[in-house]
């Protein structure tokens, strides 16, 4: 039997640990090596691992290292053919890592499988088979809020949100970006996956229930936003990037007027001064990265959402103004990718 290895990336919320932990000593598949990166909790986190879970190996890193930094530590320990990050507020049904083991082992050409994910909290509603990149580098949850069925079949997508992928994956690509620190680190790990010629696929059969709480922090704002430029300026051919220079423009325009709106205007300058700091690593990841792509953009493009969705924003000028001349610009541009 193939043993998987499962990371669990934790901070302060010890409660919510211990139910995933439990959740995961409940699986179907024999072999689970159940790993917890605790970023130096002061809750009572890594007491509770030590007394409760005694088959858990726990990392009590010195710091909070961010999600990414996290979870490579975690699999730097782990010893499975096939890894799975998560967050703490995740539980499984029983027989879902199995049918995820299964999904890998039977598909060539899968580097990675993406459960569906249904909020604790709602009745049958998904929060996320996936992950919808737009052209200009914003993602968003896929088929958010939409109902739940049975008969969802399983599909390519662009990005992961969570997904369990083959450990020689994670060693070819190197792991987590580490310069994230938080928020888009699986959609840059899903990008490079992409890159080095595999595939990403959903499979609807795998569920797990997760207790979402929308986080409208200003400091999410700010990673998301120096985290996504970062991506496309890693990621995108430079034809890519002068084609996509028009919707970029406008939707910096669009964040700055939400970052005046709603107070995270010195928030938005911090990422580019950040985002500045970073430019000769960026720089040097990208000619790497160029350099050994197996995949063109235009391939990767046929994934991206032509729709702009924007958590936590709801607004008429982005349905009725922005919405559709950048779908109408994208479906022009993206045949000379």
């Amino acid at each position: 039997m193939k043993r998987i290895s499962a990371v669990i990336v934790n901070w302060n919320d010890k409660e919510t640990l211990a139910r995933c932990i439990r959740s995961l000593q409940q699986q179907t598949h024999g072999d689970i090596e159940i790993i917890v990166s605790d970023n130096a909790s002061s809750d009572g986190s890594q007491a509770m691992v030590k007394e409760q879970f005694h088959e858990t190996f726990l990392i009590e890193n010195p710091d909070n290292l961010g999600f990414g930094t996290a979870v490579n530590r975690g699999f730097e320990r782990a010893s499975g053919d096939y890894l799975i990050f998560l967050n703490n507020d995740l539980e499984f049904a029983p027989d879902s890592f199995a049918i995820l083991v299964d999904a890998l082992e039977s598909v060539p050409g899968i580097g990675a499988v993406i459960p569906k994910i249904l909020y604790s909290q709602k009745q049958n509603a998904i929060n996320s088979l996936g992950v919808n990149i737009h052209c200009t580098g914003i993602a968003y949850p896929r088929m958010l809020d939409e109902p739940d069925c049975d008969d969802l079949a399983p599909e390519e997508v662009a990005c992961g949100g969570i997904f369990m992928m083959r450990r020689e994956v994670y060693e070819e690509l190197g792991g987590f970006d580490e310069d994230l620190f938080l928020y888009h680190e699986d959609h840059d790990l899903s990008w490079r996956i992409r890159l080095a010629g595999w595939r990403l696929l959903t499979n609807p059969r795998a569920v797990f229930h997760h207790r979402y709480h929308f986080n409208k922090g200003k400091m999410k704002y700010y990673h998301s936003e120096k985290n996504r430029l970062h991506l496309l300026l890693k990621y995108l051919e430079l034809k890519s990037l002068v084609l996509l220079a028009p919707p970029l423009l406008l939707v910096e325009l669009a964040q700055w007027a939400h970052s005046l709106m709603h107070g995270w205007f010195f928030l938005k300058l911090k990422s580019y001064g950040d985002l500045l700091d970073l430019l000769p690593r960026i720089l040097v990841k990208r000619r790497r990265l160029q350099s050994r792509r197996a995949v063109a953009d235009r391939e990767i493009a046929r994934l991206f959402s032509s729709d702009l969705q924007i958590s936590g924003v709801q607004s008429l000028a982005l349905d009725f103004f922005l919405n559709p001349l950048l779908k109408a610009y994208w479906l022009w541009i993206r045949r000379y990718l």
